[in-house]
């Protein structure tokens, strides 16, 4: 990795409770991920998802072709809203746009306050998911759409890995981003460099490891999310048999210790629970009410038919007193191993 890469100081990556402009999904239609039974099934969680978000804010939904957007729009062609559902056409593998979908970045030029595109490689997970090819494309065909110049970085990264605090820190894993199917040449150090100077963030703060069942390698946002520039919602469980237990337990050690390195401020952070477990052909799903998302006024939160959701809306009825919380039934979606986090990607105002 060339040392030349320099941090542009005017950069700004907003974090997701900022006001957002839209938010972007791709629709289902990959048969071979969902098969014959599943598929209509998704599609009417993603019409109820597009739904509410549509409450909040504008959506925009990526479509591989004419004839997909065609049935979309008479699908939504009877449902009122007072904002907007706009259909684009972007060939595209699969639904996971938070991981490769592009950062939408804010760069001040003066008095102005410009967009700016940029992306990352994307193999699908470290090769597991063929094919990804149209969907690594995805970010310069939306920057094609808005006649917007992209800048591309050649480290093979997912958006789902990394978490923004809105004050110059990032939060990852190590299992994920040091995975040597993703970039094996590079070290610690180096990846580290290519987030700071990407993104123009002070610090990064690494766990060890996320969720077990978690076919992505351990991503951030399944377990542990910035809700405030100096506060975290961090996964627990009080199941000491648990396989999550033990290094749930450390990231809250090692979060509560953390201290900014310049403000010297410290972290709070908030226990979340642990959904019931859930299995697909005896393997554990990475289910977890972590993977919620943001839209101007709201939170959409993740819910899985266990006596802990209502603990769970609960603690983010406390967490976000001005926001109104919407459950949503993601029983289905885990089966797939993401969740509404995963398969949406936030473009701030």
């Amino acid at each position: 990795m060339s040392q030349s890469l320099k941090t542009k100081k005017n950069r700004y990556y907003p974090p997701e409770w900022e006001k957002q402009k839209c938010t972007w999904l791709s629709w289902p239609h990959n048969e071979k991920e969902w098969g014959k039974k599943r598929l209509p099934g998704i599609r009417k969680f993603y019409i109820d998802l597009i739904s509410k978000i549509l409450h909040f804010q504008d959506v925009n939904l990526i479509l591989p072709d004419e004839k997909i957007l065609f049935g979309m729009k008479s699908m939504f062609s009877q449902k009122k809203s007072k904002h907007n559902l706009k259909g684009i056409i972007v060939p595209n593998n699969d639904i996971w746009i938070r991981d490769y979908g592009p950062f939408f970045m804010k760069e001040t030029c003066g008095r102005k306050s410009l967009q700016r595109i940029i992306d990352f490689e994307f193999n699908s997970y470290g090769g597991k998911f063929p094919p990804w090819d149209k969907d690594n494309k995805v970010p310069k065909e939306i920057a094609s759409y808005y006649q917007r110049e992209i800048e591309s970085y050649p480290l093979v990264m997912e958006g789902g890995s990394l978490e923004f605090s809105g004050d110059g820190v990032i939060l990852t894993t190590e299992q994920c981003l040091l995975n040597k199917k993703r970039n094996p040449k590079l070290k610690k150090e180096q990846i580290e460099y290519f987030l700071k100077s990407a993104f123009n963030v002070n610090d990064v703060i690494w766990l060890k490891r996320g969720l077990e069942g978690d076919h992505t390698d351990g991503h951030i946002d399944d377990f542990a999310r910035f809700v405030g520039e100096r506060k975290v919602l961090l996964c627990q469980t009080d199941d000491s048999t648990d396989a999550n237990f033990r290094h749930l337990r450390e990231s809250k050690m090692y979060l509560k210790k953390w201290r900014h390195p310049k403000k010297k401020y410290k972290l709070e952070v908030i226990d979340l629970p642990m959904p019931d477990r859930m299995e697909i052909k005896k393997k554990r799903l990475p289910n977890s009410y972590a993977n919620f998302i943001f839209i101007n006024g709201g939170v959409i939160v993740p819910i899985f038919n266990c006596e802990t959701d209502k603990e769970a809306l609960k603690i983010f009825k406390k967490v976000f007193p001005k926001r109104k919380i919407v459950g949503i039934d993601a029983t289905l979606l885990i089966q797939e191993g993401g969740g509404i986090h995963c398969m949406t990607k936030q473009e701030p105002a």
